[in-house]
């Protein structure tokens, strides 16, 4: 006979328990509210990173409308500008003075 062969004939009354897991109504009741809370915390973690990515988002959408706003404006002054400086450059081409004295005649 063999040392492993012996070692288990002589350990033959060893007997395993199992153990067996029984909760009561209080334990069920802790868990149950440990299971709210958890999961409560998790909503209250959500509504918190959605309402912070709106609140960013806002942010960004007026500062956004601010910058179109000037972005018109500044076509808008580049408009002025060019149809001034057309004006005087069509006034010069086509030989145009400038007055200084203006009279004007009255029909009957």
């Amino acid at each position: 006979m063999s040392t492993a062969t012996a070692t288990l004939r002589r350990n033959q009354n060893i007997t395993r328990n199992r153990l067996e897991f029984q909760t009561g109504p209080i334990t069920a009741g802790v868990m149950l509210l440990a299971l709210v809370i958890l999961l409560s915390l998790l909503y209250l973690n959500q509504v918190t990173k959605t309402s912070l990515y709106n609140y960013k988002i806002s942010n960004l959408q007026n500062t956004q409308s601010k910058l179109e706003t000037e972005k018109q404006n500044l076509q808008i002054e580049a408009a002025r500008a060019q149809s001034i400086a057309e004006s005087k450059s069509k006034a010069a081409s086509a030989g145009l003075v400038k007055t200084d004295t203006v009279s004007f005649v009255q029909g009957r």
